[in-house]
């Protein structure tokens, strides 16, 4: 069974987003994980020759130094590729994809029909191999169309974003494919018939696919990283990355809920322990930073207790951190109230902060 096996890593489309989908590749080179075939559109076409070059350091490399303007040129009436093609030069080794043990394949679409076009590295004349890879990722009207041998291409994820169907075609028996939630066009019918499919993607704003930018690519790739252990069931966690096993699904939920109202960093592995020591001193800051406009709204809310409205007017004004302070210290003071005033309408309106203000007093933070 496991001489059949073959797996794909499927790399979409997605600009400046493209550095989560290293730290993708950086997770399965930890778990041994053996890539037989690479498809990508795009940014995934290009982060596919690197994959297919196995030259991990160089990627990284090539992600944290890049910026805007080594991409494309973005004075107006010239949106040439020559930037990109310049660059893909210089990282890019032709005859390492074509001597690969891992197939590539990428997608673009031709003008003037707009038809997809999926080519495989045997399918694309020697020499042309970076122009294929510029045509997938010429974004129009970003980038001008992309011209080889008198045929025009635009970008890929105009109509296959994630190239799940062109890895099937090769025999993958299981696929990995990396969503980097662009407004692409993603093709269900090979998702449904890819019958061990795992797709990695991030709950977090990756960032603006048009603006490349070295320490937001270093972020992504942890990012991409963390979620793929999470994906194979390594670590818990949607937004943040937790020890397996620590917390049972509700708490887990609380515990991201919280985190996300304080802004703690996503970056980090935590345990169940960690985790409470650095919400507990966020927590702490922020009360000290923000003492007197916590302590003032909490008189208030003390004093209007049993108006509904007004209580619900005053907790609007603030801020969710501060909300979330203000309702812990409401329901630590007033134990009953869980069977009135905050049992309906607060948590109805301020779902996320009642849920981080409940977490905060069970875990005995506040």
């Amino acid at each position: 069974m496991a001489e059949n096996m073959k797996t794909a890593l499927v790399l979409g489309g997605g600009g400046a987003r493209g550095a989560y989908e290293i730290g993708v590749w950086q997770a399965l080179r930890e778990m041994d994980v053996k890539i037989d075939i690479i498809t990508g559109t795009s940014v995934g076409a290009i982060n596919g020759a690197l994959v297919a070059q196995d030259e991990f350091e160089l990627a990284c490399k090539v992600w944290k130094e890049i910026q805007t303007h080594m991409v494309v040129d973005k004075r107006l009436l010239r949106r040439e590729n020559t930037p990109l093609k310049n660059l893909l030069s210089r990282y890019i080794d032709e005859t390492k994809v074509r001597d690969s043990q891992s197939e590539f394949g990428l997608v673009t679409v031709e003008l003037p029909g707009f038809v997809p076009r999926h080519f495989y590295k045997e399918d694309i004349p020697k020499g042309k191999l970076i122009d294929y890879i510029v045509a997938s990722s010429s974004l129009f009207p970003a980038f001008r169309a992309a011209d080889i041998d008198n045929t025009k291409y635009v970008d890929g994820g105009y109509l296959d974003n994630l190239p799940v169907g062109m890895a099937l075609k090769r025999g993958a028996t299981h696929v990995v494919a990396v969503d980097l939630s662009t407004a692409g066009i993603v093709q269900k019918k090979p998702l449904e018939e890819a019958k061990n499919l795992i797709i990695v993607h991030c709950k977090w704003d990756l960032g603006d696919i048009m603006e490349f930018d070295g320490k937001n690519s270093a972020k992504n790739i942890r990012l991409g990283y963390l979620d793929t252990l999470k994906a194979f069931g390594f670590f818990d966690g949607k937004y943040y990355t937790f020890a397996k096993g620590e917390m049972d699904k509700r708490t887990l939920k609380s515990a991201e809920t919280a985190a996300r109202v304080f802004a703690l960093d996503p970056q980090i592995l935590y345990t169940r322990d960690s985790f409470r020591r650095q919400l507990s001193a966020t927590v702490l800051s922020y009360q000290k930073e923000t003492e007197a406009e916590v302590q003032s709204f909490q008189e208030q809310v003390k004093r209007h207790s049993l108006e509904k409205e007004l209580l619900l007017s005053l907790l609007k004004k603030i801020n969710q951190k501060s909300l979330a302070l203000v309702i812990a210290d409401y329901l630590k003071n007033n134990p009953d109230v869980r069977d009135s005033l905050l049992a309906k309408p607060v948590p109805l309106i301020f779902k996320e902060e009642t849920r981080a203000a409940n977490y905060l007093l069970k875990e005995g933070i506040l």
